[in-house]
């Protein structure tokens, strides 16, 4: 089965964002999240996750237009709902986003679909 490759991921994210030795790959939150520092206790978790998977949406669409073999529906754009108050004067709207893999008894073998 189909699935991007980290490379087609790290393509979509800021530059320097990811850095390869002989065996691992490297993934700076500080340069993906834009900030001066980030530790264990940093609150981010659901901005990381979200520019990831908006890396990935946007990897996939470039993938799916070059191989016209294999259409891969894992990663698709996010949906947003209706801007609501913030409270506070602004306003904010949800951002969903989901994944979608196929999953082989054999955990360690999963891909994309």
């Amino acid at each position: 089965m189909a699935d991007l490759t980290i490379s087609n991921l790290v393509d979509k994210l800021p530059a320097g964002v990811a850095t390869e030795t002989a065996d691992d790959v490297t993934i700076s939150l500080k340069t993906l999240m834009g900030e001066a520092s980030v530790q264990l206790a940093t609150e981010g978790v659901a901005e990381f996750i979200s520019k990831l998977l908006t890396a990935a949406n946007a990897a996939q669409v470039d993938y799916n237009a070059v191989d016209t073999n294999t259409d891969l529906t894992s990663y698709p754009a996010p949906t947003f709902g209706n801007p609501v108050s913030d409270g506070a004067g602004g306003f904010l709207a949800r951002r969903n986003h989901t994944v979608s893999v196929a999953i082989p008894l054999d955990v360690d073998a999963t891909t994309a679909v």
